[in-house]
């Protein structure tokens, strides 16, 4: 095994489904924008999102402290249900087609 191959690879692995993630987190973000207001949602966008990932990074440690790494996960979940049911919420956009009305 080469280290420094294993490595490599490993940061692709990981780093070129993240950055399409982070391009499409701020498509939708300026897709639901209105055009008038897009910089101050996108502004909201990533104030919530280090507010999140600073509160995701303090509450697992509390719940790793408190019961490991199950308490980790069984955390996680809710949140993704959470996430879920917060989705169902959002408004439904119109999807236009240029040359069509």
């Amino acid at each position: 095994w080469r280290p420094d191959i294993v490595l490599v690879t490993g940061l692709a692995i990981f780093g070129v489904p993240f950055a399409v993630n982070s391009s499409l987190h701020s498509y939708l973000i300026l897709a639901y924008a209105g055009s008038e207001k897009a910089a101050e949602d996108v502004g909201f966008y990533y104030a919530a999102n280090a507010l999140g990932r600073f509160m995701g990074t303090l509450l697992s440690g509390l719940l790793y402290q408190a019961g490991g790494l199950q308490a980790c996960l069984l955390g996680s979940g809710l949140m993704l249900v959470a996430c879920f049911v917060a989705t169902l919420a959002l408004p439904g956009r119109a999807i236009t087609t240029p040359g069509r009305s």
